[in-house]
């Protein structure tokens, strides 16, 4: 049995590298159809053998593979109950533990995992980032092949990063509104303007303000997920940022060229030194309010209750910092996508596999649009119109967006597949919380 499951591991895990499969219009893509298939054979093998460990392991895989994360965490628990040493329930369980933001959790379940499987080595060292076991992660970076990132991880070890003092509460008003978040804040008492973006991790820095505003230069390189692709930044630690009367010291940064970005989202004006993303903003409930023009920060302690009526959408943590939500598009099936603010002109995005599966093609002249998708992972994007997407209560219509802003190395990232980003125009007009005491982004009309 345990060769069973063993195989069933191996054939997923190389639908996840496998090469962008063909689109079929109006259809899932082949490697979906595919997952579903090994999950109707994980169904009938299991049917008759509900104490068979093995068998059990194997249907969870695929149920956790296609995002149906409650089966999969009811199979996996009873496989671990019945085979307390099962790395393969451990693993499982530890990644639902994570996705749910229980990082503790998940660490004690990963631990007793098989780390030479790459899926629970990278949920172990998200786990041990997410605690600020800094020291432990540095010695990880061998096994999930961020070498780059082991002295940036020593440092934070030595000095714990985002040090913040300063109010219970601040509101700091937008400098720009569109295409992106836009705010004025300090580097090293310079005052600069950048980007909020709950899609990158920690801050990103360009280059030319690393230099200007002497950060700290940190041996190795980086990767950070931003914009919906892989992108290699080098490792800096930012001394102190201020923001609307709050001083952040000991911020980690990545440092790449910034200035096409920048053209696209603040053109023929002044240039935008970097992005501030998640791990910074998560030092507070932030509140990006896209109707009056505001970012509101409160210390987590701050007594805050959201406005009646406020609508609720629960969403995960996945990795280290990947916002989750789960939604719909153009009423399909449900599906996992990740929050990134910080996509210029887009409501929403996904690879062509997914446009084609909703029936969403490019306009001709469309095709001819390069915009940032050149800038940021190498190929033009298409624009395209989503008749609807929907989170929860939420919901919006007639949404502009990019085929191929998420890449498709994307779809199946974490060993679950998800399918597309959610970027600001989906959240124009509307005032919205990160709430991360009940893991819900409040929506307040």
């Amino acid at each position: 049995m345990a060769t069973r499951a063993v195989a069933l591991l191996a054939v997923l895990a190389g639908l996840a590298v496998a090469s962008r499969a063909q689109a079929v219009w109006l259809q899932p893509d082949e490697s979906y159809r595919e997952a579903q298939l090994l999950l109707r054979l994980a169904i009938r093998d299991t049917t008759g053998h509900p104490d068979d460990p093995g068998r059990l392991d194997s249907l969870g895989v695929s149920l956790l593979k296609l995002a149906r994360l409650d089966e999969a965490r009811a199979v996996f628990r009873r496989a671990n109950e019945l085979a307390p040493s099962d790395a393969i329930a451990r693993a499982g369980l530890g990644k639902l533990a994570l996705f749910d933001d229980r990082p503790a959790e998940a660490e004690s379940l990963l631990a007793g995992a098989d780390t030479a499987d790459p899926g629970a080595a990278n949920d172990l060292f998200a786990a041990r980032l997410r605690q600020g076991k800094f020291a432990a992660a540095a010695e990880m970076t061998p096994l999930v092949n961020l070498e780059g990132r082991r002295e940036l991880l020593e440092k934070l070890a030595e000095r714990a990063p985002y040090e913040v003092t300063g109010p219970d509460h601040s509101t700091i008003p937008f400098a720009s509104g569109y295409p992106v978040v836009l705010i004025k804040v300090k580097i090293n008492g310079q005052r600069v303007l950048m980007a909020v973006d709950t899609g990158a991790s920690d801050v990103m820095l360009d280059e030319s303000a690393f230099r200007r505003y002497h950060a700290t230069p940190v041996a190795g390189q980086n990767v950070m997920f931003w914009a919906g692709t892989r992108t290699v930044v080098k490792n800096a630690i930012i001394q102190r940022l201020d923001i609307g009367g709050y001083k952040i010291e000991n911020c980690p940064a990545g440092v790449m060229n910034l200035g096409r970005w920048s053209l696209e989202v603040n053109p023929q004006s002044e240039k935008v030194a970097g992005v501030i993303g998640l791990n910074l903003l998560r030092r507070f409930r932030p509140t990006i309010d896209f109707k009056k023009f505001t970012l509101e920060l409160r210390r987590p302690e701050t007594t805050w209750a959201p406005a009646p009526g406020a609508a609720l959408v629960p969403f995960q943590l996945w990795g280290e910092s990947e916002l989750m939500v789960y939604g719909s598009l153009g009423q399909s099936r449900r599906m996992a996508m990740v929050i990134q603010t910080g996509v210029p002109h887009c409501g929403v995005g996904a690879p062509v596999e997914v446009m084609d599966e909703i029936g969403v093609k490019a306009g001709v002249v469309s095709r001819m649009v390069k915009g940032a998708g050149t800038f940021l992972q190498g190929r033009p994007w298409a624009a395209a119109v989503v008749p609807a997407v929907t989170l929860g209560p939420v919901a919006r219509d007639k949404l502009a967006g990019w085929v191929g802003a998420l890449d498709s190395s994307e779809l199946w990232r974490h060993g679950v597949r998800r399918d597309a980003l959610i970027s600001h125009d989906f959240f124009k007009g509307r005032r919205v919380t990160i709430d991360w005491a009940t893991h819900n982004l409040v929506f307040e009309e």
